[in-house]
């Protein structure tokens, strides 16, 4: 949905958790974050080509292709700047400094590994994609592959 009523409202809302219920089971659980502050830096990649004075918006995973394998942007969120205030929440993984390597496996999980000499699947597996996974570890020679994303 989106509205842009003479640039006093925007609003831009699509489903956040998407991704997240795909993986429901599979990978572990993010943990909502809040954040508010006056500055318009806070998320900058949500700001709007059209300023308004209220924005609000809900963006699932921001991610792209890349050498065909996924690369990780932006968690999901809801967003909302009234003036001067901006208020976000997102959904992250406690303690993780870096989400890439949780969302790119996850990504790769749903979407990609399925493409490599396996034909077409019901359903995701995640076996098939940690055999699957291209990249690896630059000192080890080994697959970067990291099951502690994963529900034991």
């Amino acid at each position: 949905m989106y509205l842009d009523k003479r640039r006093w409202i925007y609003l831009d809302i699509r489903n956040p958790f998407k991704t997240m219920k795909k993986l429901k089971g599979v990978f572990k659980p993010l943990k909502c974050h809040f954040k508010w502050n006056t500055n318009d830096d806070l998320f900058p990649m949500l700001w709007c080509s059209n300023p308004a004075y209220i924005h609000v918006m809900s963006i699932d995973v921001g991610w792209k292709d890349k050498f065909d394998s996924p690369r990780y942007e932006y968690p999901p969120a809801i967003w909302i700047h009234i003036f001067k205030l901006n208020m976000i929440w997102y959904w992250e993984l406690p303690n993780e400094k870096y989400m890439d390597d949780y969302w790119e496996q996850a990504l790769w999980y749903l979407y990609y590994y399925k493409n490599i000499s396996y034909g077409r699947l019901d359903s995701p597996n995640i076996e098939k994609a940690k055999e699957s996974w291209p990249w690896l570890d630059m000192e080890t020679d080994e697959s970067s592959w990291d099951d502690n994303y994963l529900i034991k």
